[in-house]
């Protein structure tokens, strides 16, 4: 079979002929893969670069998918068994880690949105733990898996939700009841910037940090300067676009009832997570939800790897 091979640490996918999986314990499930969304962590993942990878190479590409099985039934999945992954003609899952696609929702959705879906649903669910009173406020609300978690906050009963990110049009389009653009700051207007975003997170009790770095410091500072110190505020940090690093001053964290914590594979379990994108489908169905993407031939491996995250590419295989 047909398959994207990562040869060793860092070094792209190349499409080459491997033997096909072969089922050995009846936990195992072998599925025809339909479509893989190529994601951040999925990239990082299969080419040994995130916190979470095995350094074990050759390996097929690719973390997460949707698959068929010989009954024609469609399952997502996440995780493959041994060195196959999602980016191959098949692939052996344990059939733990699979969620069945709800008919009504069309596999290249499915595939596109379960990544980013759980990334808000988890965070929100499990580490936050929404309520109907919570106004959320999304940092990087303008890619994929913000624009997505500004629809999922309202889904799950935000009071409010605030948007922050750098395009204005996607910010002016996404949803929010409120809504900042840095790009509207030039470097000399960081203190008015600053001024701004305090007067919209004085009731902030969840953030959902997509970007980390010099934004999260921004924000922190606002809470800090402008905000509520009465008011508990549950910040999530799920991604790192911008900085894998920041410094947190400790009067921060003295002065203010801001609780730090991150959401992602370790902070979520696994069953959480099958959970979360289980909940994701079917808020899709009953939303109406879809995923911009851009489609690609698995043999169009290397230009699809290269392509930008938003639209979602989608591997069709």
């Amino acid at each position: 079979m047909k398959a994207a091979i990562v040869k060793n640490k860092g070094i792209l996918p190349v499409v080459e002929e491997i033997d096909a999986p072969v089922q050995s314990t009846e936990n195992e499930l072998i599925l025809t893969v339909k479509a893989s969304a190529l994601t951040m962590v999925g990239k990082s993942s299969s080419l040994g670069s995130h916190y979470s990878s095995h350094d074990a190479f050759p390996k097929v590409a690719g973390i997460e998918g949707v698959g068929e099985d010989t009954d024609g039934d469609r399952f997502y999945f996440i995780g493959s068994q041994g060195l196959y992954g999602a980016l191959a003609e098949q692939t052996l899952v344990n059939k733990n880690r699979t969620v069945k696609i709800p008919e009504k929702l069309d596999t290249i959705t499915a595939a596109a949105i379960a990544n980013p879906g759980m990334s808000s649903y988890a965070a929100l669910v499990y580490r936050a733990k929404i309520a109907s009173n919570d106004v959320v406020l999304i940092n990087g609300a303008t890619g994929t898996a913000g624009m997505l978690a500004v629809k999922m906050a309202y889904a799950l009963g935000a009071k409010k939700v605030i948007a922050i990110g750098r395009n204005k049009d996607a910010l002016e389009h996404s949803g929010a009841d409120e809504y900042l653009s840095s790009s509207d700051y030039s470097n000399n207007e960081q203190t008015q910037y600053l001024v701004d975003l305090g007067k919209i997170i004085t009731d902030v009790t969840i953030v959902l940090d997509y970007l980390w770095g010099d934004t999260a410091q921004q924000i922190m500072q606002a809470i800090y300067q402008f905000g509520n110190h009465q008011i508990e505020v549950r910040y999530i940090q799920i991604g790192t676009l911008v900085a894998q690093e920041i410094i947190v001053p400790g009067a921060l964290l003295r002065s203010t009832k801001l609780t730090l914590m991150g959401s992602g594979l370790g902070s979520v379990g696994s069953k959480e997570l099958l959970l979360s994108a289980e909940k994701v489908f079917e808020l899709a169905v009953t939303n109406h939800w879809h995923i911009p993407n851009t489609t690609f031939r698995l043999e169009d491996i290397k230009k699809a790897w290269e392509a930008p995250s938003h639209p979602r590419p989608v591997i069709i295989i």
